[in-house]
């Protein structure tokens, strides 16, 4: 009798177990997208302040970037998302990716390298995302984002030493995560969309 009640303790013990712990391994899968916005608006103007702090940040990051190489995601949980977008004329997707990676707590939690080389017609972006389990499962990023010059901030340009140097913008946020649902980071010139799903071992 005492056998079978610790047999059912444990069992219920185990279903009530969190479940970043319970999933050694993850699919995560990124979608990142910018705004398409007008050349005199604003927010192409380079904000400085805390992105000098931002910078550092992500210097000392990339230092640290581990060996998981994104790939595309051609037909991942986000294809619908992707399609909308797609066919939106407000909206541009820049990075659609997925990977998998085990589940490891700070500090041994793989920081995962993105990057998109920037082009005369395409914004660039580097940046880390790294996700790590406690009792509960977060993904914490930082996203640099290289605009696409523009005939005002070209304007602007030639009235600066800083000819060479793109608008910059920056993307740092923490977020708790649940498996299997769809998560979305904010920024007022960009959109990130990030699942993650375990994998039966």
């Amino acid at each position: 009798m005492v056998t079978t009640y610790a047999v059912v303790l444990l069992s219920w013990l185990w279903l009530l177990a969190p479940e970043a712990k319970a999933a050694r391994s993850y699919e995560v899968e990124l979608l990142i997208f910018e705004h398409h916005y007008q050349d005199d608006d604003e927010s192409l103007i380079p904000q400085f302040g805390r992105s000098v702090d931002f910078r550092l940040a992500l210097e000392q990051a990339e230092r640290r970037v581990s060996t998981i190489q994104p790939e595309p995601a051609l037909a991942g949980h986000l294809a619908d998302i992707n399609a909308r977008l797609t066919a939106s004329r407000t909206y541009n997707v820049l990075y659609h990716v997925r990977w998998l990676q085990q589940s490891a707590q700070l500090p041994h939690a793989p920081r995962v390298g993105i990057s998109l080389p920037a082009s005369s017609t395409r914004t660039g972006i580097h940046g880390i995302v790294r996700l790590y389990a406690t009792d509960l499962l977060f993904v914490d990023t930082i996203m640099r984002f290289d605009l696409v010059p523009t005939t005002h901030s070209n304007q602007l340009s030639r009235q600066s030493d800083a000819s060479a140097e793109r608008s910059a913008h920056f993307l740092n946020q923490k977020r708790r995560v649940k498996f299997k649902e769809i998560h979305y980071l904010d920024h007022p010139r960009f959109g990130l969309f990030i699942t993650v799903w375990p994998i039966d071992n």
